[in-house]
């Protein structure tokens, strides 16, 4: 990955243009309650394209039933949430906590072009207050990305979401949570 930075990022305010694996300027900034609508979308579509190979019709139904932007001010409201741009467009956004990675979603349209590293890289900065192992719950088709970052496996659970059963697997990483692994 190419690191090429506009300018230092703090860990509340984001300002970075960074350059992908692939030579596409990427920018990351912290998510506005502007962005609440299209960080929907794109989580919607990451869903429905990206995990439903993994998960029956079922429960991607339930999974994303009554989900709407203003489910994503909370995390918008309290700087944890992240944006990555290209071209001014949002095409992936990631929301990080003391301790935890709470997400990281790419743009169907917008995958395999490093992006998913690059905002899995600020979500981990996101969790820095938190010095010790690092958490996630990752659905199942995104376990070998966090592998490559360093997570572990820990066990398969399950998440409840409008009375849907979701399988999806606990990871962690141990120490340095904020630094990234390439």
């Amino acid at each position: 990955m190419t690191g090429d930075i506009d300018r230092p990022c703090s860990s509340k305010k984001y300002r970075c243009i960074i350059k992908t694996m692939v030579g596409v300027q990427v920018s990351i900034r912290s998510a506005t309650t502007e962005d609440a609508q299209r960080i929907h979308e794109l989580h919607t579509a990451a869903v429905r394209v990206l995990c439903a190979p993994h998960y029956t019709p079922e429960i991607v139904e339930g999974w994303l039933a009554n989900r709407t932007a203003q489910g994503y001010l909370r995390g918008i409201g309290a700087g944890a949430t992240i944006v990555a741009e290209l071209a001014s467009n949002v095409v992936g956004f990631g929301e990080g906590v003391p301790g935890e990675v709470v997400a990281v979603f790419v743009d169907p349209v917008f995958v395999n072009r490093g992006i998913g590293s690059i905002l899995l890289e600020h979500t981990l900065r996101l969790t820095q207050e938190h010095q010790g192992t690092v958490r996630l719950e990752s659905t199942l088709n995104a376990v070998g990305f966090y592998e490559r970052f360093g997570f572990s496996q820990v066990e398969r659970s399950l998440v409840r979401r409008n009375q849907v059963e979701i399988p999806i697997v606990v990871m962690q990483r141990h120490g340095e949570s904020h630094r990234f692994l390439t």
